[in-house]
């Protein structure tokens, strides 16, 4: 079985500083970056979130799974993220 390749999707803008406060936050409550995703993507759809507390975040949050993703796995210091996965 072959799959379909799909290039890994990186944001063209500097990580917005609301991101990184969402981020931060969320990591520091011990929640894993399935749920947030999870979240934020239902904060996106339904305009309701539990544990997400910006709309704008949870957009971009939505838009680039993979950023949050490594940076959940990589525990990132999201004061100064990689700048391959932020698009600075």
């Amino acid at each position: 079985m072959i799959k379909e390749f799909k290039p890994i999707k990186r944001p063209t803008a500097p990580m917005p500083l609301d991101v990184k406060i969402e981020l931060g936050n969320l990591r520091h409550e011990g929640y894993n970056a399935e749920f947030v995703y999870s979240e934020c993507e239902k904060l996106v759809k339904t305009g309701k979130s539990e544990i997400v507390s910006s709309e704008s975040a949870a957009r971009w949050i939505f838009e680039y799974q993979n950023v949050l993703l490594k940076a959940f796995l990589e525990h990132w210091d999201l004061d100064d993220p990689p700048k391959y996965w932020t698009g600075e």
